[in-house]
């Protein structure tokens, strides 16, 4: 600052009047809350986010960085009325204050039930959500593929429902990640991996319950697409009976908990049974009904055809006999001989004849009779069971060893982590040097200035502290 001139008066130059203004604002106006309504909201190329904060009474011109802005739960538009919390900062070249917001939410309603209404709204609207789309379910999906956390009981309890109800169906497990950072995009690649394998007859995709946050990565855009997109049908089991998903919606069914999805997969395996027993009894009695139907209606035919060849065969013996008498009047014995001999023999085609046609008709009878008792439907079901048992088991194995090579891993892991812990170097007697609310951390002396209120961080626990002197190099005393 300028010395006092002659007669008392300070001169300052606009810069350091500036700069006095900047320390002055900043210093006393940060972790603000600031309630106003969002106008020419714009995003910059560079990710950065300008807009204008105002009321019916003033305004602000406000700045939200990427970083800050790409944490939102939902996208700000013109109009909105939000909360932001940030700070007041100086731009020295314009002489403008600004608000930089740190973060931000809607007034009145939660960001994340804001941009959970308007995904619904958005895929509604492109017909994602029709009943026309969903696809039925299977009856007995012999093959579940089950996309949730290897983690908790979640998985343990859809198993085990399934294994009781209908022991022997094959599951082809994928884990994923429920929730943070990467759980969206992992859910969304099993479905499309299933799809690809296309060796499962319905998905299962699902997590226990917990609150709008934990549940988040079904409410994202990318899950519900690969959902309706999958051409396997899919059953959505997330969370409560009480928790409503977007994953929900575009799925083709929900079940109110993951072991009630279980449960609609897997049929009571006795019941299966009994069914295929009484289609079983139907079909026999169907096909017994028709072969005696249609014997009776052969007997009958055979029974028509004897009677008209009888006729036939009486009436060309009148023919024959009145020619017979004719030609005894007007020529030799001969000629009525000949006539008797051709008569006995078109008698004689005409009985075998008769009786070769009924023996065919029961042969044919009797070997549909044969392959309806071949095709029982109980040797099919058994030989399933076998293979189906025989899968499952070696499934188990499969999943034994995959999770004895993970925890090895994550025991290696841990120790890595251990090792690089920020706790150890405290241990030895360094610290750490942070602001009074802890989001920042000194790493040089050059940063602090005189008065500046810090925490100290050590090994068994926290300290405060007020900055005396400060600034590079060799300091005699610094607290």
């Amino acid at each position: 600052m300028p010395e006092p001139e002659e007669g008392g008066r300070k001169v300052y130059t606009v810069a350091e009047l500036t700069a006095g203004l900047k320390h002055v604002i900043e210093s006393e106006f940060s972790g603000l809350w600031v309630e106003g309504e969002i106008s020419n909201f714009k995003v910059y190329p560079s990710g950065h986010a300008y807009f204008t904060l105002k009321d019916e009474e003033a305004q602000i011109r406000s700045v939200m960085w990427k970083g800050m802005r790409q944490l939102l739960k939902f996208e700000p538009k013109d109009g909105d009325k939000v909360i932001c919390r940030g700070r007041l900062s100086v731009y020295e070249k314009r002489g403008e204050y600004q608000l930089t917001v740190e973060a931000m939410e809607p007034a009145g309603l939660g960001a994340l039930q804001m941009a959970f209404n308007r995904l619904k709204e958005k895929l509604t609207a492109e017909g994602l959500f029709g009943e026309k789309r969903k696809k039925a379910l299977p009856y007995i999906a012999w093959s579940v593929g089950i996309i949730t956390s290897p983690a908790g009981a979640v998985l343990r309890d859809m198993v085990r429902t399934i294994k009781r109800r209908f022991p022997g169906l094959r599951i082809v497990f994928a884990p994923v990640a429920v929730q943070g950072d990467g759980a969206k995009e992992q859910i969304a690649k099993a479905i499309a991996d299933m799809n690809e394998y296309g060796k499962v007859d319905v998905i299962i995709c699902g997590r226990g319950g917990g609150s709008l946050e934990d549940l988040w990565a079904f409410n994202e855009e990318i899950v519900a697409r690969a959902i309706a997109g999958s051409k396997i049908p899919v059953v959505s089991a997330v969370g409560h009976e009480t928790d409503f998903t977007i994953a929900d919606f575009a799925a083709d069914a929900r079940a109110s908990t993951p072991t009630a999805a279980a449960e609609i997969i897997a049929p009571e395996r006795a019941d299966v049974e009994s069914t295929i027993e009484e289609f079983h009894r139907r079909l026999f009695v169907e096909m017994r009904d028709i072969v005696e139907t249609r014997s009776q209606r052969l007997d009958d035919a055979a029974n028509r055809l004897e009677r008209g060849a009888l006729l036939k065969t009486g009436r060309m013996r009148d023919k024959l006999s009145a020619a017979a008498r004719h030609l005894m009047a007007v020529s030799p014995a001969a000629q009525l001989k000949n006539r008797r001999e051709r008569l006995a023999n078109a008698h004689q085609r005409l009985t075998g004849g008769l009786t070769r046609a009924r023996d065919v008709s029961s042969a044919r009878a009797a070997a549909a009779l044969s392959r309806i008792n071949a095709i029982r439907p109980e040797n099919f079901v058994s030989s399933r069971r076998d293979a189906l048992n025989r899968a499952f088991e070696k499934l188990g194995e499969r999943l034994t060893a995959s999770s004895s090579i993970k925890r090895k891993r994550l025991e290696v892991i841990a120790g890595k982590l251990d090792a690089l812990s920020p706790l150890k170097a405290l241990a030895r007697g360094y610290s750490i040097v942070t602001s009074p609310d802890g989001k920042k951390i000194y790493t040089r002396a050059a940063d602090l200035r005189p008065g500046d209120h810090v925490r100290i961080k050590m090994s068994d626990g926290e300290t405060q502290a007020t900055i005396r002197s400060a600034g590079g190099g060799k300091q005699e005393k610094l607290f």
